[in-house]
């Protein structure tokens, strides 16, 4: 029987799915190293949600053919050593999107109604209410940035409620003026004059570690709002905390940091209007269930024949001058 090493507790319902299709789980964490050493040689398959993969682990398993991410980030995964080692490194393509999705226009709601602000106020003392700023987001522009499986999700939904929609991703054509009704941005600084809402939706490269300095952003109109529900690190949070202090930055909101979990001297702690949640945005319920369902999928997929290509985890590369 195929033996499917699984790093951390995951949703039954991928669990099951591995059994049924006669698999059999090695579950890390409840084993000490001598016991999970016991079985490096005959584990064909890494079942990841957060876990860090080096190549230095995934050395210690000579069988090994697949790597399925619990997601769809794989920075925690040494990539390059997998390719080299002819091994499957496999996503749970649309697993989380929906979710990342909600939660991106729950953020930027959160910076433009103050709900937390309106409740202590209630709360608190009632006849300040008009000390309360609040407004629509549909009549503000927003740049989306990233245009794949969650950056779709979020542009529909800020037409929804009516926004201007700005795109960027670097897989359109310079020809390529409109995507979906969309204008598309084809240059990093004319899309942030423009953006009201920055929101990313793109991997963590080195081409986007600190794409967002303070200079870029500095380029958005006086007033704007950062979201990043991608990935820490590819904004830089000193800028963030520097620029909603000096009051050039309306407020942010950050689902990642460059550290996890946030340390004390993260500078978004100390930002002003900045809201946080703790890399939570894909942990609803019906997420959580696709994606262990989706990444054991990929698992039974590969020993059948192979992972449909929509879930083979594509290092994309993004350029700060050309979109």
């Amino acid at each position: 029987m195929t033996k499917v090493l699984v790093t951390e507790p995951v949703h039954e319902n991928g669990l099951t799915l591995l059994k049924e299709n006669g698999f059999t789980l090695i579950p890390k964490w409840e084993l000490s190293e001598a016991e999970l050493a016991t079985h490096y040689d005959s584990i064909e398959a890494i079942f990841v949600r957060i876990g860090t993969l080096t190549a230095e682990f995934m050395a210690k398993m000579p069988n090994l053919k697949v790597v399925s991410k619990h997601g769809v980030g794989c920075d925690t995964i040494d990539v390059a050593y997998a390719r080299a080692n002819d091994i499957t490194v496999a996503i749970a393509s649309d697993g989380n999107a929906p979710s990342v999705a909600e939660h991106t226009l729950m953020m930027m709601l959160n910076c433009a109604k103050t709900p937390y602000h309106m409740d202590r106020v209630v709360r608190g003392d009632y006849s300040t209410r008009t000390s309360i700023k609040a407004f629509d987001i549909g009549a503000r522009c927003v740049f989306v940035f990233g245009y794949g499986r969650i950056g779709v999700r979020v542009a529909a939904l800020c037409k929804a409620f009516g926004m201007r929609v700005i795109i960027a991703d670097e897989k359109f054509s310079p020809e390529t003026k409109q995507q979906d009704g969309f204008e598309i941005i084809h240059n990093l600084d004319e899309g942030l004059a423009q953006a009201d809402f920055l929101t990313l939706h793109v991997p963590l490269t080195d081409k986007t570690h600190h794409l967002f300095t303070k200079e870029r952003l500095l380029k958005m109109p006086k007033g704007g709002f950062v979201i990043n529900c991608a990935r820490g690190g590819i904004v830089d949070e000193g800028a963030v905390r520097e620029l909603t202090k000096a009051g050039h930055l309306g407020g942010a909101g950050f689902d990642v940091f460059s550290v996890e979990p946030i340390v004390a001297d993260n500078p978004l702690l100390e930002a002003e209007r900045c809201w946080l949640s703790p890399h939570t945005a894909a942990f609803t319920a019906e997420s959580l269930e696709r994606m262990s369902t989706q990444a054991a999928q990929n698992i039974v997929d590969r020993f059948a024949g192979g992972v449909p290509t929509r879930n083979i985890y594509a290092l994309e590369v993004y350029s700060p001058d050309h979109i």
